[in-house]
């Protein structure tokens, strides 16, 4: 969505968006500003499902992927060894 923070893990931008989020509920809650509240809440709420969605889905998805190709690389060596060596 935004801009990621290069400094910061996306396990940590989770965790930190979620802060956040319950921060702004709190003071919906405690405050009587609703309109910026609401539109605060809805723009962490896009931001924390995003993370989380991308420390559990994404991220274990590339490593796959990543580890997939390597394997790949791997049998292709191994295949033009073989036809080399007939």
């Amino acid at each position: 969505m935004l801009t990621r923070y290069t400094s910061m893990t996306a396990k940590k931008q989770s965790y930190l968006f979620t802060v956040g989020l319950l921060l702004t509920f709190l003071g919906m809650t405690l405050t009587d500003m609703w309109m910026p509240m609401v539109v605060g809440a809805f723009i962490l709420t896009g931001l924390t499902v995003e993370a989380w969605i991308r420390v559990s889905h994404l991220i274990p998805m590339h490593e796959d992927i990543r580890a997939l190709r390597q394997e790949i690389q791997q049998l292709r060596h191994e295949n033009r060894e073989n036809f080399e060596q007939q």
